[in-house]
C-alpha cells in the first residue's frame, strides 16, 4: 500500500519537475537591457541590437557597413567568413528581403555585454522528439565581438546547414 501512495505522490509531482517554456522579454525589459553604467558596453549593446533589427530581421542589407567590419570573421559554418560573405549568405542564399523595422526583437530573451563580446539569447522553438506532434522552447544565442564600433567577429549555435 506504502509503494501505491508513493508511486501516486510521484506521478502528482511531475509537472512541478516538467522544463518550463523559454519566453521574449517584453519591450520595456529590451530597452533596459540596452542600458549599462558602463558607456562602451551600452554602446556595444546598441551596435549588435539595432543590427538584429535593421540587417537580420528587417533585411536591410544595404546598411551593413554601417555595423560591420569588411574583414568580419564568420563561426558559423554556413556562411563564408567576411561581410561580403555575409552578404552573399543572406542575399542570395537565404533571400532576405527589406521589410519595416521593428523597435524590438521578437524572440529575444537577454541581452548581455562583457569587454568586446555581446550575445543575445532567443526563444527557439522545435518539434519535440519524445512528444509527436508537439512542440518545445530552448534558447539559440548569437554572440558578437565588437572593435572600434563594428562588429568584427559572430558566434551562434549552427545547428544545422540552411543550404540544403
Amino acid at each position: 500500500m506504502k509503494s501505491v501512495i508513493a508511486l501516486f505522490l510521484a506521478l502528482l509531482a511531475l509537472p512541478v519537475f516538467a522544463a518550463l517554456p523559454v519566453v521574449s522579454a517584453p519591450a520595456a525589459s529590451q530597452a533596459a537591457m540596452l542600458k549599462s553604467g558602463n558607456p562602451q558596453l551600452a554602446a556595444n549593446k546598441k551596435l549588435v541590437y539595432d543590427f538584429w533589427r535593421n540587417i537580420l530581421v528587417g533585411g536591410h542589407l544595404d546598411q551593413t557597413d554601417k555595423y560591420m567590419a569588411k574583414n568580419y570573421i564568420q563561426h558559423n559554418p554556413n556562411a563564408e567568413t567576411g561581410r561580403d560573405g555575409f552578404l552573399a549568405f543572406f542575399r542570395d542564399v537565404i533571400g532576405l528581403k527589406p521589410i519595416e523595422v521593428k523597435a524590438t526583437i521578437d524572440d529575444l530573451v537577454s541581452l548581455t555585454a562583457e569587454g568586446d563580446l555581446v550575445t543575445l539569447s532567443f526563444v527557439k522553438t522545435y518539434d519535440d522528439p519524445n512528444k509527436r506532434g508537439q512542440k518545445y522552447t530552448t534558447t539559440w544565442f548569437d554572440m558578437f565581438r565588437v572593435a572600434d564600433g563594428l562588429i568584427v567577429e559572430h558566434w551562434d549555435s549552427a545547428l544545422m546547414d540552411v543550404r540544403k
